[in-house]
């Protein structure tokens, strides 16, 4: 009896192979299709984060893969993006098939008026239509529907950066540390009212009940804490040593001017008291509506998503990929999520819908 269940086992794995196969095949010859009409399309069309790493990252290794395929790519800081975006939309041009961006930015700014889509439909190669890589074998979408807004990459987000020449690491281990005297009028910080790392950290000072509305009055007034709506800027006045602390400028930018030699160091964020929070940081897919090279996209993704695209993508921003074969030995240890801590998960989109909250209550304080 048991050897002739084996027979019928055999039998069936033979019987079903050729099918399987036909549907192997099937789904390689739909590929190769959608490849040759992207090389038709000859571009595809994107609006990703500031700084030289990242646009490279992006753009260099597929245009090696696909030279027939053009990146034609452009940089924003988030609040610059969906005015202009929309604008064109109300023109009815659509002139972007993909954007690399924070969550704020497409959670607040562009799903409200429907002015981005829903990416599934565009993963569609050998390497995007598999999630089985990625944590928790899942896509990770910071947006509560998970359609529009893919996160390639969480980390904990550095509080701020400082100067070693003016600030010693060590002493401070809190943010209210920065209430001490020593501070005021020598802080600055990323404007909190528009999306980016400002608003990620004003956030974390609103939800967390050590610190909330008292301090976020305390740290504006009495600290005379100053504002800018430039990133370079804000790196520049620590490197220059007008500032010896900014909070929340882009990661990304703090890289490079770590890496130049600056006099630039990110704090590190375990080593406050009152917790971290994690974020996407410009680390999140979306797709415009009506994206106006849909074969070319479709390869785009299945480029950026695979190993080597997401490998190029972590070395670059200097954070870890939810894609659990990318190598990590690039990535400060202090700035990977540990199991078992809860942070606040800034990028969701319970905790960015807060922030509506958190932008009104600055409006009254802020100079």
């Amino acid at each position: 009896m048991l050897l002739m269940h084996k027979l019928f086992a055999m039998l069936a794995v033979i019987a079903f192979a050729p099918l399987n196969f036909v549907r192997l095949g099937g789904a390689q010859s739909q590929w190769n299709e959608i490849v040759e009409a992207a090389k038709r399309e000859g571009s595809v069309v994107m609006v990703g984060p500031q700084g030289n790493e990242t646009r490279e990252s992006l753009t260099v290794g597929f245009q090696k893969k696909y030279p027939e395929i053009k990146v034609e790519h452009s940089s924003a800081a988030g609040a610059q993006l969906p005015p202009k975006l929309l604008a064109e939309q109300k023109a009815e041009r659509y002139s972007v098939d993909v954007l690399v961006q924070g969550t704020t930015t497409v959670i607040n700014g562009l799903m409200p008026v429907k002015a981005v889509i829903p990416i599934q439909p565009y993963l569609v190669g050998p390497n995007s239509r598999d999630p089985g890589p990625w944590f928790n074998k899942k896509f990770s979408f910071a947006d509560e529907a998970g359609q529009y807004n893919l996160a390639m990459s969480v980390y904990i987000l550095p509080p701020f950066v400082f100067n070693p020449k003016l600030v010693a690491a060590n002493e401070i281990n809190a943010w209210k540390d920065l209430l001490a005297p020593k501070w005021k009028g020598k802080l600055v910080m990323r404007d909190p009212r528009l999306a980016g790392g400002g608003l990620a950290i004003a956030t974390l000072w609103y939800a967390n009940p050590k610190l909330g509305k008292e301090f976020i009055q305390k740290i504006f007034t009495a600290q005379e804490l100053a504002l800018s709506r430039d990133d370079r800027q804000l790196l520049d006045f620590v490197g220059q040593a007008k500032y010896p602390i900014a909070i929340g400028p882009s990661e990304v930018l703090a890289k490079e001017w770590i890496g130049k030699g600056l006099p630039v160091r990110q704090m590190n964020p375990e080593a406050l008291q009152e917790g971290a929070l994690t974020t996407a940081g410009n680390g999140a897919l979306s797709i415009p509506k009506n994206p106006p090279h849909p074969n070319a996209l479709k390869v785009y993704l299945d480029y950026l998503l695979s190993k080597e695209g997401q490998t190029e993508w972590s070395k670059a921003i200097g954070f870890a990929s939810l894609r659990q074969d990318v190598p990590r030995d690039h990535v400060a240890k202090y700035l990977i999520p540990k199991e078992g801590v809860q942070y606040l998960e800034s990028h969701l989109e319970r905790y960015v819908n807060l922030r509506t909250e958190v932008v009104a209550l600055i409006n009254t304080i802020a100079r």
